[in-house]
């Protein structure tokens, strides 16, 4: 493999499950929704910020933490910073292996359709917090294919998380999940080609 592009990849982690997290926020008496997390992790890199060391990590646990309300530390600092490397991982991966962090097929449908929501607002106060840093130092620019995804983004957070359960019902939540996962790829991608 070329060096450059193992250096631009760094290491590989592998993402979480959406279970691990919730029992890592849980155990830490955290009320966070782990798709919630993902979500803003995946908004903080969409709007540009760079999670490739460790004092850009640090930058973002801060901003993370003043976006979702929650203090990060201990286990959960360290769990986060590899949800954050594993999302990188994930962006940068030529299999497009990339997709919002979400509960497992065999959960309750209400349970998988909160999260959609939660990860969706999630993504908006990420980005929306990282745009907001970027705009006090004069570098916020919004793309208009970006600025329509936010928009259904923002529509996706309202779901009606109380809709009942159906095969249509199943297929509109699937086809969200894929909606987001390549609306945020591609603000991700587009990202991190701006900072090299």
């Amino acid at each position: 493999m070329d060096s450059v592009l193992v250096d631009k990849l760094g290491e590989y982690e592998d993402m979480p499950l959406w279970q691990e997290a919730a029992d890592v926020l849980f155990g830490a008496g955290l009320t966070l929704n782990p798709s919630e997390l993902h979500g803003a992790i995946a908004g903080l890199m969409a709007a540009g910020l760079a999670v490739n060391q460790e004092a850009e990590r640090d930058t973002a646990l801060a901003l993370l933490e003043r976006c979702l309300g929650v203090d990060l530390h201990g286990e959960v600092a360290d769990f986060t910073r590899r949800v954050m490397a594993a999302t990188r991982s994930a962006v940068l991966d030529t299999d497009f292996a990339f997709t919002p962090m979400m509960p497992d097929d065999d959960e309750p449908f209400e349970h998988r359709l909160m999260s959609m929501a939660r990860w969706a607002s999630g993504f908006l106060t990420g980005f929306t917090q990282a745009v907001a840093t970027q705009e006090d130092s004069g570098n916020a620019t919004i793309q208009p294919t970006t600025a329509e995804a936010i928009k259904d983004f923002a529509a996706i957070a309202q779901l009606d998380i109380d809709e009942q359960e159906s095969d249509e019902a199943a297929r509109e939540l699937e086809e969200l999940s894929e909606y987001c996962r390549m609306a945020a790829l591609n603000i991700i991608q587009d990202a991190f080609a701006h900072q090299d």
